[in-house]
């Protein structure tokens, strides 16, 4: 039996645990923000009325009720308004903002594209299931890029990655970017493979040059049955969709395909496609052959040609999915804006920001309040941790009794333990 590339995908975690319709994927995210909704508001009504307790009994008592423990920091729990949750669409522009957020984290501590790819998936699919409103994505996001770096085989020490991401406004200790990990993982079902469409698209534009040059030797369903035929196909190609057949220089194709075609593909793949839904709605292979459709829509449709015979129905299909794949990413605002001019690129990144502000602010006041201190939280989820780190009286000592019972039924079995040469037996 022989394998091409769609059969070993399939068997991929990414194609049978991320894969999704975009109906699938609006009820998992209506659903997720739900469940959210509703927990968010039953914690902030409970320590709400835990607070109403505890100032009633600091009246009592003499004291002011003030606690000084950011109480001049309006929060859920400390205002008095409703709370007014994220909608489905404020908290995917949120975690856009964080994506992209973190491919400049990625940058500056030097990973490369596919780790910061990588990061931006984790992020994503850790979204799908868990909403901003639970576990702020400021939080997640440096915890997704230490695991991708892991994952990609470009792992940074604990220390030194702290440290890297450290500023003089915030300072960031290893617990923080460790206390989420485990929920991050869990979220990730534990699959860290992601498989992106960057290496498929150096190999396709490989290909696209050996017909080019004349040397081509594989599959051809088109018209040209020769190599050097599809070469002089390859040459006469029209620059846009219908347009003139135009006889060009062998350099001059070159440049076409390398400079015109491939670096504008590539940069939508290294951008445009991580911050949108393809990952979750195509395969890697239809989203790269849809980013070169973008940029030089005849070389795609003439290289699909060749790979697979017109007449096919699949054909049609292929053709369709690369069109709606397409219209996806030039529907996003950073391919937006590579085709406007620089004060129209200005107006939507100022409304962008503005956005993006309105829901911070936003958020501060629908964060889940039982979920702030992530660090607390994991140290409570640890063994015998009560409290922070103060171990458990009862459990130490059932622990210890434990152990001495072991050793005793183990001596009990085997003997005592030998002493060594030249102690004195006990």
């Amino acid at each position: 039996m022989k394998l091409n590339e769609d059969d070993l995908y399939r068997t991929s975690t990414q194609f049978r645990q991320w894969s999704f319709t975009a109906e699938q994927l609006a009820a998992q995210r209506a659903k997720t923000n739900l469940q959210a909704t509703e927990r968010v508001k039953l914690n902030v009504a409970r320590q709400r009325a835990q607070r109403v307790q505890a100032a009633e009994l600091d009246s009592t008592s003499g004291n002011s009720g003030i606690d000084g423990s950011g109480a001049n920091t309006p929060n859920a729990v400390t205002s008095d308004k409703e709370v007014d949750c994220l909608t489905v669409t404020e908290e995917m522009t949120f975690v856009e903002e964080f994506c992209e957020r973190t491919m400049a984290l990625g940058a500056h501590c030097k990973f490369s594209d596919n780790v910061i790819a990588t990061c931006v998936q984790f992020l994503r699919r850790f979204y799908l299931y868990n909403s901003p409103m639970t576990y702020h994505a400021q939080n997640i996001s440096r915890t997704a890029m230490f695991l991708a770096g892991k994952s990609e085989s470009e792992h940074q020490s604990l220390d030194h990655f702290a440290t890297n991401i450290s500023s003089e406004k915030t300072k960031v200790t290893p617990e923080q970017i460790l206390a989420p990990e485990y929920l991050i993982v869990q979220a990730l079902r534990f699959n860290f493979d992601v498989k992106h469409p960057f290496r498929a698209l150096k190999g396709g534009v490989l290909d696209m040059m050996s017909i080019a040059n004349g040397k081509y030797e594989g599959p051809n369903h088109s018209i040209h049955k020769t190599a050097a035929d599809l070469s002089t196909a390859i040459h006469q190609l029209p620059r846009k969709t219908g347009g003139l057949a135009a006889k060009a220089t062998s350099q001059q194709l070159a440049d076409r395909i390398m400079r015109e075609s491939y670096s504008p593909a590539a940069q939508t793949l290294k951008k445009t496609a991580a911050l949108t839904d393809v990952y979750f709605l195509y395969t890697p292979s239809q989203i790269w052959l849809a980013a070169l459709l973008l940029a030089d829509e005849p070389l795609v449709l003439f290289y699909l040609s060749v790979k697979m015979p017109s007449t096919s129905p699949v054909y049609e299909k292929v053709i369709v999915a690369l069109r709606e794949c397409a219209l996806i990413l030039s529907s996003h605002r950073s391919h937006q804006k590579l085709h406007l001019p620089a004060d129209e690129q200005a107006r939507m990144d100022a409304e962008h920001r503005a956005e993006v502000k309105r829901l911070i602010k936003k958020l501060k006041l629908c964060q889940d309040p039982d979920k702030l201190d992530l660090v607390k939280l994991n140290q409570a989820q640890k063994r015998d941790a009560v409290q922070g780190s103060d171990l458990d009286v009862h459990k130490a000592k059932r622990r210890k009794m434990d152990r001495e019972n072991f050793q005793k039924d183990s001596d009990t079995f085997w003997g005592p333990e030998l002493p060594t040469y030249g102690a004195k037996p006990a």
